[in-house]
């Protein structure tokens, strides 16, 4: 069991990687990690797209860039110009990865918005259920990568270019991509998290 908890302590957002591929036995493993996830039903509504081609990387990172400058031309301050062109690099970084993870929800049946949506049609609902059993695959994936000591980075700035990014992938409607992860060996020693020293403001007990 303490063996979960150091896994949870050390995983960390890796933004800088080394020139080293990773094998292919390695990415199968977590992916089937992240398989393991829960969702209602079983449904497991989640696919993930292997991107080792740097021509497929450039032109996703290039997507980014060209958004985010079609962004900044609508924009009277200088300042913000130049905040949003120069936070740019944290949301390009994955084209460094030897390897990146698309991830990609695919529909999900809800039955409690079908049995709403049939007896009670006037009630508004909508379910993030869907999307929650996808981020809970993601975190899987992100634990199995760094219990193999690869780093990762959940990334969901990139979709400010989602649409183009769809294009690139071949990801089409009602499919839906939610990040961008990449994979790699962390260029430097990570140090681990600490403990948090208290849970106030984040725990709540009701009598």
């Amino acid at each position: 069991m303490n063996n979960v908890f150091n896994v949870i302590r050390h995983r960390r957002s890796i933004r800088k990687f080394k020139h080293k591929d990773i094998p292919q036995k390695y990415i199968n493993k977590i992916i089937s990690a992240a398989h393991l996830a829960p969702s209602a039903g079983n449904q497991k509504n989640w696919e993930f797209i292997i991107i080792r081609n740097n021509k497929i990387k450039e032109d996703l990172k290039k997507a980014v860039i060209d958004r985010i400058d079609s962004i900044s031309l609508k924009m009277n301050s200088r300042h913000a110009k130049n905040e949003i062109i120069s936070y740019a690099r944290y949301l390009t970084f994955f084209n460094e990865a030897p390897v990146v993870i698309a991830v990609v929800a695919k529909p999900y049946d809800s039955l409690t918005g079908r049995l709403l949506k049939r007896y009670e049609p006037n009630v508004n609902h909508v379910s993030s259920a869907g999307i929650q059993y996808v981020a809970a695959a993601i975190q899987n994936f992100l634990l199995a990568a760094s219990a193999l000591r690869i780093g990762s980075c959940w990334m969901s700035g990139p979709l400010v270019a989602k649409e183009k990014l769809e294009e690139i992938l071949s990801i089409k409607a009602p499919d839906d991509l939610l990040a961008l992860i990449p994979l790699g060996y962390a260029d430097k020693k990570i140090k681990p998290h600490t403990w948090p020293k208290s849970l106030d403001g984040i725990l709540r007990e009701i009598t």
